[in-house]
């Protein structure tokens, strides 16, 4: 099970963490995404949107990297402001 924090909007959606199976060898972010809104039909439409970013190890990456088992991973939509 990979640990999954919702930042923002998302967690006012999906609540704050998100637990997801992933295969045993990982999965790339977009995958990842695409597992979230499989389990989670109310965060289907932000994830395919394309804004949200994955922060990995407290690293922000491309939906191509790779997630891991134990990985730290949290969500961030878009966010505005003045």
């Amino acid at each position: 099970m990979l640990e999954i924090e919702l930042c923002g909007r998302l967690a006012d959606v999906g609540g704050a963490l998100a637990q997801i199976a992933i295969p045993e060898n990982g999965c790339s972010v977009a995958e990842l995404f695409g597992l979230i809104a499989q389990q989670h039909p109310a965060l289907a439409h932000p994830l395919v949107s394309g804004r949200v970013r994955a922060c990995v190890n407290e690293t922000i990456v491309t939906p191509d990297a790779r997630v891991m088992a134990g990985d730290e991973v949290a969500l961030f939509p878009p966010v505005s402001g003045g």
